[in-house]
């Protein structure tokens, strides 16, 4: 017990308060404490004058210990009123105890400062972190020899003839892009097809019409719109004649300076009908042997929803160059032409594709020509390039559709896509036959019916078509 005794340590603490009492003046130290004792109890007095001889009691300070602090906020008052010696007394004891307290804080502050410390270190292993990423980099140009065996690819190719070159890589890119997307499409597009038609039911549309740009059509855009709702259809497809270089065959087309205008006049026809009819962009480009560079340039400078391929043997040059043997030998260039021209593979569909029997009209006899055109329709279907059935070719002088009904029948035969077209030149023949059309090819062995959005073609069925075109009409009679 007398190791654990702290009242001793206690009384060191006061004996320093009285050798700074002796320092000050001492006769007023005495008459303070007298003073003191008055207030305070008698057992504050006790510990005062027997803390040397208090062994016996120190079981009694641990119990007085508490109220001993009572006692110093009651002297507090006491100097208030009395003399400045008590405030020197209570402001030297928080000075003792402030200077006990120091040291504290003091030994922990460096206790605190060894942690920062310790974390200096973290920082240095955040600066090898980030160095490692750095160390990657140099394996990119290991990758970098990666591209080095595309360049052999393109030799490949030039293993061919001169000619075959630049013809057979766009052929085969280009035909590729044709046939594929035609059979994916062709479930959604029946399925997204449907709902947008449930106000008049119009499902289908016209594929092939022109502008007064052309020079020999007649009537505004707006027009062939109006014609269009009538005629029970769901859309309709500009397809005006496309410009050409040098000078070719100009009398019939849309100048290079009025490509513009064209898809201007589209585009109004477009936003006059909005909500009433589907107005696409589409052109009729000329096939003509050495254009088709010209031609593939020409597709991309417009966001066209179709690309008719037109070949006409009555232009000036086809005939002056083509025109050279027997009215048969020149049919016969004509079809094959019709195949070269799906082969380039510049083209969704390909315009009436049997219209050379207008050429001496009055010799025509399919029979003389049909082997040529089954070996032509061979070629063709192997491209998945469509073909169209033109209505107006009764209109021609040979009156009958292009083609005509035999052929027709080949085609399915083959599975070739077929799409409808007026080639209306004036307004009033926008969808004009629409129905016999149709009637014709589910005769010749068709059981769908294609148009292209995007230049993506989607099937119908011949059925469903004729159905909404008669049910569209009617409700918009």
């Amino acid at each position: 017990m007398s190791k654990t005794k702290s009242t001793p340590s206690k009384g060191a603490a006061k004996a320093p308060v009285k050798s700074a009492a002796k320092k000050a003046p001492a006769k007023p130290t005495k008459p303070v404490p007298k003073k003191v004792v008055k207030p305070s109890p008698k057992k504050a007095a006790k510990p005062a004058a027997k803390a040397p001889t208090a062994k016996k009691g120190v079981s009694k300070p641990k119990p007085k210990a508490p109220p001993a602090k009572k006692p110093t906020a009651k002297p507090v008052k006491a100097p208030a009123s009395k003399s400045p010696p008590a405030k020197k007394k209570a402001a030297a004891a928080p000075v003792v105890a402030a200077k006990k307290a120091a040291p504290a804080p003091v030994k922990a502050v460096p206790a605190k400062a060894a942690a920062p410390v310790k974390a200096a270190p973290v920082s240095k292993k955040v600066v090898l972190a980030v160095v490692p990423p750095a160390q990657p980099k140099p394996a990119i140009p290991t990758t970098k020899p990666v591209p080095t065996p595309p360049p052999p690819a393109p030799p490949k190719p030039a293993s061919g003839s001169k000619s075959a070159k630049t013809a057979i890589p766009t052929r085969t890119v280009l035909a590729a892009t044709a046939s594929e997307p035609i059979a994916p499409p062709k479930p959604p597009s029946v399925s997204t097809e449907k709902p947008t038609a449930t106000k008049t039911g119009a499902l289908y549309y016209d594929s092939h019409m022109h502008t007064p740009l052309c020079k020999h059509a007649w009537g505004e855009p707006e027009e062939y719109c109006a014609q269009g709702v009538k005629s029970g259809l769901k859309g309709i497809i500009f397809t005006c004649h496309c410009p050409m270089p040098d000078g070719f065959w100009p009398t019939v087309r849309m100048s290079e300076s009025e490509f513009d205008v064209y898809l201007g006049l589209v585009q109004r026809a477009k936003d006059a009908y909005k909500n009433k009819l589907d107005v696409c962009l589409g052109i009729e480009s000329e096939f003509f042997p050495g254009y088709e560079k010209y031609i593939e340039t020409l597709h991309q400078r417009a966001d066209f929803d179709y690309c008719l391929g037109g070949l006409h043997w009555q232009a000036k040059e086809y005939l002056n160059k083509f025109e050279t043997g027997t009215i048969e030998g020149f049919r016969r260039i004509y079809f094959d032409h019709l195949a070269v021209s799906a082969e380039t593979g510049l083209y969704d569909c390909l315009a009436h594709p049997d219209l050379v029997k207008n050429y001496h009209p009055d010799s025509w006899c399919f029979a003389i020509i049909k082997n040529t055109v089954s070996t032509v329709l061979d070629r063709i279907a192997k491209t998945g390039v469509a073909m169209e059935l033109n209505t107006s070719g009764l209109n021609k002088s040979y009156s009958e559709m292009n083609p005509g009904n035999e052929m027709l029948r080949m085609m399915a035969e083959r599975k070739i896509p077929i799409v409808l077209g007026s080639d209306a030149h004036r307004a009033p023949r926008v969808g004009e036959h629409f129905i016999t059309a149709l009637n014709n090819l589910a005769e010749a062995g068709f059981e769908n019916v294609s148009y292209f959005k995007k230049r993506q073609s989607f099937d119908l069925k011949i059925g469903a078509v004729i159905s909404s075109i008669r049910r569209a009409a009617d409700a918009n009679a």
